[in-house]
């Protein structure tokens, strides 16, 4: 599609055609809290209101407002060692600042509901900043995937893997542009409503490659989603967040961990990418939510990731285009059974044809093909081949299958490779010609009837009008 840059040394385009329809949250006043008021929220801090670490400190649960609010605390240090390296090789941008003021900066320029958005900030007796968040009461993505019992399902796992692709393309999409630089698991948090919002802005850059602040902040990320690309400063794009989500998308499907020492690879890159490569897709799945219903869906994930994680970082996909791509898996995976069994048996009866654009034009094999490919509305049987008689030929005009109300019905007039029922042209003393049959679908197993073939006495054995006695030819003539 086009809409991020393809090369680290460009600026990234603004231009998305997502906010045409839905336009982004306007930016709400930030509240600046009293620390009494957050000490007191968090009950001083205590292990009953400890909710886990951050990447910069600890996240505490804090209950404002006299109880209407209930928000997420995170504690931080003064200045980062890697805000002091980069405060003693600084050259004057002017722009050095601790991820906590980092974090607040962004997350109060951009608001949206894909975000763990910014409610309002502190700070304690010794300088340090406390960030105020919106509180998601059902942990990160990492625990689910990780910890519980019970893992996701594929719905779900599709579903989160969706809503984040969404908030990382706003953030590239946004003006100026804004790279996550820490896309993972663990910053993935789950809301009420079990709607996947990204959070963590410690690590984000707001504005364009050129930016003088974007080329003298050093490379930084976790290891295991780093980009392998970004190894300077000036190699920073929008490309090296598409690689840390190829590598969330892949511990999405398979369960694993971007790093684990108790795999022979440990990187889930090195593992899964060559099976990926061998169409063992359903061998890097997570056995303990059982194989995709959907073997085309779990191709489709698959395969997208290893695009995401390609070592050249032009070659990887822009994030809109990992959102389309996303949108299809999500819209098949949703689809009712009937209907996915329905494209398979098609896509098999299709592959067993011969090659049947020699045999139409270029015009009407394209559409054919997008019809089957993308599911058209011209919906069409899945039987093989049918033929009686020696002689039978198949016609050139006005040919159609009919599939059943039950599953939906359509026709399509196509030549060549389609199934036709037709009778074998007899010649006899009465001049009879041939006739054709149309075929019906019954609504409970996909027994293929026709109503003249009783009729005809022309039934699965073959039996020929004239092989019948005289007395039932003459009555089968003057019907």
């Amino acid at each position: 599609m086009g809409y991020l840059s393809c090369n680290a040394e460009s600026a990234i385009a603004t231009c998305d055609p997502h906010f045409k329809k839905h336009k982004p949250l306007a930016a709400t006043p930030i509240r600046h809290f009293h620390y009494a008021d957050i000490a007191a929220a968090a009950n001083g801090f205590s292990a009953d209101t400890f909710l886990g670490r951050g990447s910069h400190g600890r996240v505490y649960r804090a209950t404002l407002d006299g109880g209407k609010l209930l928000a997420a605390v995170k504690t931080t240090k003064l200045a980062g060692t890697t805000s002091k390296n980069h405060a003693s090789k600084c050259t004057g941008c002017g722009n050095c600042t601790s991820p906590a003021e980092n974090e607040i900066e962004i997350l109060s320029q951009v608001p949206s509901p894909r975000f763990v958005n910014l409610l309002g900030f502190s700070t304690d007796p010794n300088g340090n900043k406390l960030i105020v968040v919106e509180y998601m009461p059902n942990g990160s993505l990492h625990d689910l995937l990780h910890s519980v019992k019970k893992p996701p399902g594929w719905s779900l796992r599709v579903r989160f893997a969706l809503q984040v692709a969404k908030a990382v393309r706003e953030l590239h999409s946004s003006n100026p542009p804004v790279i996550h630089r820490d896309v993972k698991s663990s910053n993935v948090l789950i809301d009420e409503e079990w709607n996947a919002r990204l959070g963590d802005f410690g690590l984000a850059l707001r504005g364009h490659v050129e930016d003088v602040r974007v080329k003298c902040t050093p490379p930084a990320g976790t290891l295991g989603y780093l980009d392998p690309c970004y190894l300077a400063p000036e190699d920073l794009s929008a490309k090296s967040d598409v690689f840390s989500f190829g590598i969330l998308l892949l511990e999405i499907i398979s369960g694993r961990n971007a790093i684990d020492v108790n795999f022979s690879p440990p990187s889930v890159v090195d593992w899964a990418v060559p099976l990926i490569k061998l169409g063992d897709f359903a061998g890097i799945c997570d056995r303990r939510i059982g194989p995709q219903p959907d073997p085309a869906v779990l191709r489709q994930l698959a395969v997208l990731a290893a695009r995401c994680v390609r070592s050249t970082a032009e070659k990887r996909p822009s994030m809109a285009e990992v959102v389309e791509c996303l949108n299809l898996a999500r819209k098949r995976n949703r689809a009712s059974p009937i209907w996915n069994n329905l494209r398979r048996r098609v896509a098999s009866v299709e592959s067993a044809l011969p090659v049947w654009e020699e045999e139409c034009d270029s015009d009407r094999s394209e559409k054919f093909e997008r019809m089957v490919k993308k599911g058209g509305k011209g919906k069409v049987s899945s039987v093989s081949r049918v033929g009686y008689g020696n002689g039978s030929e198949a016609s050139n005009n006005n040919d159609k299958v009919m599939r059943s109300k039950s599953i939906g019905s359509g026709s399509g007039s196509l030549r060549g490779s389609w199934v036709k029922m037709q009778q074998q042209q007899h010649q006899t003393d009465n001049g009879f010609g041939r006739r054709k049959v149309r075929l019906k679908k019954s609504k409970s197993m996909g027994v293929l009837q026709g109503s003249l073939l009783l009729h005809y006495g022309i039934q699965n054995n073959n039996n020929d009008v004239r092989e019948w006695p005289s007395w039932k030819r003459k009555c089968w003539k003057n019907r």
